[in-house]
């Protein structure tokens, strides 16, 4: 699965107090437009039928969200073919919703440590200052340990979520990702991560 429509979903699924209507609405249009499915104007109450897991909105709720995501340009309604007005989301949505997902990204703890370690290292150049913080900031908060400068190590299969992150701060080309089964001091890795 696409590692942008996975995120999404785990935020829609999530049961974050701010995951309220209009993240759910933009959520379920981003997913929507990545499977090529055509979401009909004036029949609010589909989008909510398309994401089984979502909470309970009425009809009026689920109308004012889309009226005030329609005036904040993050949806817009053009005509298809036969007439009917569909809603598509904007670059403008998609940023927004794609910042929902970098919130709520995780990465899953094994059941068992297969002996691999995530490397990720990174280079960025000087013009990208805020990037590399707050890609450092997400690594912390990932759970990763600093072993260098710009080097860092985590024990869990993470690609897709580092390579989310990077396309999300536009530094993608300025990353390297390694899965490496031995290192000099992995001992005190290990400890750190309660491995042994």
């Amino acid at each position: 699965m696409n590692k942008y429509l996975l995120q999404i979903e785990n935020f829609l699924k999530s049961d974050k107090a701010e995951a309220k209507a209009t993240k759910i609405v933009l959520g379920i249009l981003a997913v929507s437009a990545f499977l090529g499915v055509a979401l009909i104007a004036g029949n609010a109450i589909q989008l909510f039928e398309t994401f089984k897991g979502g909470r309970r909105f009425n009809k009026r709720q689920i109308d004012k969200t889309i009226d005030y995501l329609k005036r904040k340009k993050m949806i817009e309604f053009i005509s298809s073919k036969n007439g009917q007005q569909i809603i598509k989301i904007t670059k403008r949505g998609e940023s927004y919703i794609r910042s929902f997902a970098i919130e709520t990204i995780e990465i899953k703890k094994a059941n068992k440590w297969n002996g691999e370690w995530q490397v990720v290292i990174f280079d960025f150049p000087v013009r990208f200052k805020k990037s590399r913080n707050a890609f450092r900031y997400k690594l912390k908060q990932l759970g990763f340990i600093q072993i260098q400068k710009s080097v860092w190590v985590h024990p869990y299969k993470c690609e897709d979520e580092i390579l989310f992150i990077a396309d999300f701060w536009g530094v993608l080309n300025y990353i390297e990702i390694f899965t490496v089964t031995k290192m000099l001091h992995e001992q005190k890795l290990k400890k750190h991560f309660e491995l042994i």
